[in-house]
């Protein structure tokens, strides 16, 4: 039987389990994680903000502890958007690309470096200017996190060769040393990978790329985000999923120049972001959530009303 037939059979179990004399055929939801309750309130008329790799101003590095911070204290519960990365040595650094070039003063693949090499480099704010702060572990940035009240994103995506499952393992070990599994996200990008993570952290909220409700077989839609794409507004798609119990993501990132933060700010208007919120999106991710913050400030205030873990 085909994903979609299956689907299809559980949703007539389920319309008919109502019936008088019918025999119960419906199970009761899987309990999901900690932070599942939260989005489940946001989902009912707010609207969370997530700063790609953590950036509010162009003065912050990405991915650093003064970006996670700042955007933290901004934004009530801001999602921010991090990238994790193995060193040579087996230690977890923020860095977004495999090499250190663009964004530090160092140079190299991050994975072919010692954590005190990288330790060793300086990052360099989004606007270009050098600054006094290194790259931080993956330990560092939670911590900075959950002083700001922040939820961490933590972009599952190794470097070429490595496999996103060792990858995943090294993450969620942190994670739990770092007593952050109430406060995490873990971003996937494939079926296979979203239900190994899941499997392995079964307390956190994972992040997945779904094209449809049949994209959840095998998972638990109490801990999984919808990670719906930059491309398209699809919201017939946003629909389904909100039915099915789960919280849309919409991304209006990207290159500069071509991602919709920057189309939406040409006419100096920028309440697209509302439409957004309209048809379904839960959660935008963006590169400039101030803006976001701006014009959805009463939905980011209702979603700040939701109760969630510390």
């Amino acid at each position: 039987m085909t994903r979609i037939r299956m689907a299809a059979a559980v949703a007539l179990l389920l319309s008919t389990s109502g019936c008088v004399g019918a025999a119960p055929t419906s199970r009761a939801p899987e309990p999901g994680p900690a932070l599942a309750a939260y989005f489940d309130c946001v989902r009912n008329g707010g609207v969370a903000i997530s700063a790609h790799r953590a950036v509010s101003a162009m003065d912050q590095p990405e991915n650093s502890i003064a970006a996670i911070e700042a955007t933290g204290r901004a934004i009530p519960n801001a999602i921010l958007e991090i990238d994790a990365v193995l060193t040579r040595d087996g230690q977890l650094v923020l860095m977004h690309d495999e090499t250190m070039e663009r964004t530090t003063t160092g140079r190299g693949r991050v994975a072919d470096l010692t954590l005190a090499q990288v330790k060793a480099a300086r990052l360099k704010a989004s606007n270009g200017a050098l600054t006094d702060a290194s790259p931080p572990t993956l330990d560092e940035a939670l911590d900075a996190a959950g002083r700001v009240g922040a939820i961490a994103s933590i972009d599952l995506k190794p470097a070429d060769g490595d496999s996103t499952v060792d990858l995943a393992r090294a993450v969620i070990d942190q994670v739990r040393r770092s007593r952050a599994q109430d406060r995490v996200i873990l971003i996937t990008y494939t079926d296979a990978d979203a239900r190994a993570v899941a499997a392995m952290a079964p307390e956190m909220m994972i992040s997945a790329g779904l094209n449809g409700t049949e994209d959840l077989a095998g998972l638990n839609p109490a801990q999984i985000l919808a990670w719906t794409g930059t491309r398209e507004e699809r919201p017939a798609l946003w629909r389904s999923l909100r039915d099915a119990g789960v919280e849309v993501q919409f991304g209006t990132l990207g290159a500069e120049g071509v991602r919709r933060d920057d189309r939406y700010a040409a006419d100096g208007d920028v309440s697209e972001y509302r439409d957004l919120f309209l048809q379904g999106v839960s959660v935008i991710a963006t590169d400039t959530p101030l803006a976001v913050k701006g014009v959805l400030a009463p939905q980011v205030a209702k979603a700040a009303t939701c109760p969630r873990p510390r």
